[in-house]
């Protein structure tokens, strides 16, 4: 298995088709069949995980890890990276807005790097449909604080589009503890500590409709969860052992995952 793609999916059955589809078009030009493309739903009350399993009939590299309580899309993503079995992991938000193409351009700088963020804010950047303003404003006043408070030299933490070495993901599970909207920073800081390599590229994006950010919520949780991680900052790592890598369930394309949600 060459590569993992993981999508976590919150309540997106209008959006996730397209995704799958020129995704996995894309992976299928790269890797022909050696690559596999993970859903993970999360606590979805919607149809997000039929639109996957009917994708799966033309796509058969896709398969579905159901989560049946939200855990967060950080919870998903590291679900994805105990099931994957690429060499190289992926993850994208399921809204596609990262190009296919510049989404697997980042896995060719894991030869010198075991981390790769997709990146918005770089002057090699295509921002083909920004953002509203309010959520411009947002972006740079979190990407402000987080490099003033962290001393962390990355332009955009939050883009949905990160590639991974399989060993490097498989031991990021075992030490990052955000699992919502801090969850790219935590990933990074955590990077950090076990001495990863990570490296920052520039990605052809384009916003899409349908954000459930909340602004007032959201504001107060992220604030939050900053001082938590300062905190952290400054206590030892503790990394645990390694786990196996999740086998899928024998029908192949859906297994539940309840152990995340614990």
């Amino acid at each position: 298995m060459h590569a993992s793609l993981i999508i976590p999916a919150y309540n997106e059955e209008e959006r996730l088709q397209r995704t799958l589809e020129i995704y996995g078009d894309a992976m299928f030009r790269r890797f022909g069949d050696g690559f596999e493309l993970i859903v993970v739903a999360n606590g979805c009350v919607d149809n997000t995980v039929g639109v996957a399993a009917k994708a799966a009939t033309i796509i058969p590299q896709i398969r579905t890890v159901d989560i049946k309580e939200p855990v967060g899309k950080g919870g998903a993503v590291l679900e994805g990276f105990r099931q994957a079995r690429g060499d190289v992991v992926l993850f994208a938000d399921a809204d596609g807005a990262t190009s296919p193409e510049s989404l697997l351009e980042l896995l060719d700088h894991l030869d010198s790097h075991d981390v790769v963020i997709g990146s918005r804010r770089m002057s090699g950047s295509v921002i083909i449909r920004p953002q509203p303003l309010m959520r411009r404003i947002c972006g740079w006043g979190f990407a402000r604080t987080v490099r003033f408070v962290f001393g962390t030299p990355f332009r955009d933490t939050q883009c949905g589009a990160k590639a991974f070495r399989g060993p490097a993901a498989r031991r990021l599970t075992q030490v990052v503890s955000e699992t919502r909207w801090t969850f790219d920073l935590d990933l990074l800081l955590s990077a950090k500590k076990l001495g990863l390599k990570v490296h920052e590229h520039p990605v052809v994006w384009a916003d899409r409709v349908g954000s459930q950010l909340r602004y007032g919520s959201t504001t107060t949780e992220v604030l939050h969860a900053l001082w938590a991680m300062r905190i952290r900052e400054s206590e030892p790592l503790v990394e645990l052992p390694e786990l196996p890598i999740a086998v899928p369930t024998p029908e192949g394309e859906t297994s539940v995952a309840q152990e995340a949600v614990a």
